[in-house]
This record gives structure tokens, sequence and C-alpha cells, in this order.
């Protein structure tokens, strides 16, 4: 059984883990470990929101596929539910360390049960993206963003409710990271050369698709927080954060064949407080040469 456990958590974090690479795991491990510490030292803090950090389970057990599989072996409930409470061991840890036996032992319950949902057939979400940019559908699927979106919402509310200015502002800077994931993936190259538009018109289309796609994430939000606050001074901060997959989809074509220095624009962007996104404008003419390079077409610029 300890070996099915091993191969199961692997098979979970396979996504940001390859085979064998034990260092990354240990970090997924310290991840884990380290928020749970950070919670317990800031328990009283924390107590009212602590529990969500169990829906992480009970998503992953919702998606899964593979339950009919582990249906051969006989004593599969048991393994399902040791799997999960490894997965939570730290933060029951909290629980237990800050006496809340009753609230431990429903988790350790509830985990148990899982086992008994039945399995619904699954069932596609039609999202309303524009198709200019389809790994925005795919991001959603692949990533279960709407989910992300849904918690995001449930923090801005509480935000407003509680008058904490801090937690609305996260908020919508959530959602803003939100729709810059979908900008990190990239189309083949010959779908770039296939295309009958110029670099400059291609850019042009890129950047009005991430908008209108990145409006239909941010809107929820900002209206909710409009409706019950009043406070037009979020409408700020709700256009500010459009900004962010905009220079994104722009990085993305101006390394367009090197994602390690796409990243490594953004690390410096953080270490330095944004200063380097002064040089967007170059960066965008720098995209659109790019693209016109791999397109085989003669730029002005």
């Amino acid at each position: 059984m300890l070996t099915l456990l091993k191969y199961l958590i692997e098979i979970r974090f396979r996504k940001y883990v390859s085979k064998g690479d034990y260092i990354a795991m240990m970090l997924i491990c310290g991840l884990y470990i380290g928020t749970a510490v950070l919670a317990y030292f800031n328990y009283a803090i924390v107590k009212g929101l602590f529990y969500f950090v169990f829906l992480d389970v009970i998503l992953y057990h919702l998606s899964r596929t593979d339950i009919e599989l582990l249906k051969v072996y006989k004593h599969y409930r048991i393994v399902l539910w040791f799997e999960y409470l490894l997965y939570s061991f730290p933060f029951l840890v909290v629980l237990i360390a800050n006496r809340e036996y009753v609230g431990m032992g429903s988790v350790v319950v509830l985990y148990y049960l899982l086992s008994f949902i039945p399995k619904k057939q699954s069932t596609v979400v039609k999202y309303p993206f524009s198709l200019v940019d389809p790994f925005w559908r795919i991001s959603f699927r692949k990533f279960k963003l709407l989910w992300i979106l849904s918690l995001v919402i449930l923090f801005s509310i509480m935000g407003v409710r509680y008058s904490n200015e801090n937690l609305v502002i996260g908020s919508f800077v959530l959602a803003g990271i939100l729709t810059m994931i979908p900008t990190f993936e990239r189309e083949r190259e010959t779908e770039i050369m296939t295309s009958v538009l110029s670099g400059r018109e291609y850019m042009e289309e890129q950047v009005k698709g991430q908008m209108f796609n990145s409006l239909l994430v941010i809107m929820p939000v900002l209206l909710l927080v409009l409706a019950m606050s009043f406070d037009w001074n979020y409408v700020f901060w709700g256009v500010l954060v459009l900004i962010l997959p905009m220079c994104n989809t722009i990085l993305k074509y101006r390394f367009c064949r090197s994602e390690l220095k796409h990243q490594l624009f953004i690390a410096s962007c953080l270490i330095g407080i944004g200063l380097p996104l002064l040089a967007m404008p170059f960066l965008y003419k720098r995209a659109i040469r790019q693209l016109n390079q791999i397109k085989n077409v003669e730029s002005k610029y």
C-alpha cells in the first residue's frame, strides 16, 4: 500500500515535477509545511479562512479520472483516505495544536466519505472567451481557473463586508494574475507563419483579444465590489490590472523563442518594482520585428 501511495502522490504532482526529481518534491513538501507554520503563528488572524486549505483535496478528488482504476484494489477507499490525509497532514497538525478537535475530526471523516461520492459524468463548461487566443479556454480547463476565480470573488466580498481595503485590492491583483496565465502559453511558429496578418496586425489582434478576455474575468469582480461599496476608486485598480496581460502578451512575442528570457524579465520587473516596464514601447516594436522575422517579412522597424 505504501508503494501505491507513493505512485499516487507522484502522479498528482507530475505536472510540476519530473520523474525522479526529489529536490522538487522536497520543495513542494516545504511549501506545504511552510504554509502550515505561517498559519499556526497567525491562526488568530486566518482562523476564519483556514478551512479553505482543505478545499484543495476536495477539488482534486472531484477532478480525478483514475478512481475506476483504483477500484480493482480491494481497499482503495483506505488508500484514498491515507493519500488525502498525507496532503493535509501539516494543516491537521495546526488544528490539533490549536485544540480544534471537532474541526480536525470533521475533516478526517469528510476525507473518508469522499470515496463514496458517486462520480458524475464530466460536463464541458462553455467559456465565452475570444478564440483569437484559444489558450484561454485551454488554461481555464487545464488549471481549473474558474474555481480560483470563485475564491477571488469571495475574497473581494469579504474585503468589502469587513471594510478591508487591502483584501479587495489583493482580489484585483489575483484576478490580474489569473489573466496572465493564458498569456504564458505559446503557439507554434508554423501557426504564426501561416497567418495572413502582418507582424503588426497579428500583435494588435492578440492584444485586443487579451483585453477582451481579461475584461470578462475582471468585470465580475469590479462590478460586485462597486455594487457593494459604491467606491469608484476601485475602478482604478480594475483598469490597472488590465495592464498585466497586455504587457505579458508583448513580452511573450518579444521573447517567443526563449521562455527563460521571458521569465527573467518578469523577475527583473518584480525586483525593480516594475521599472523595466518603462521599456514596453520599445519592446512592443521589437516584438513586431520578431513576428515579422518568423513570417520572413521585412519590417520598416
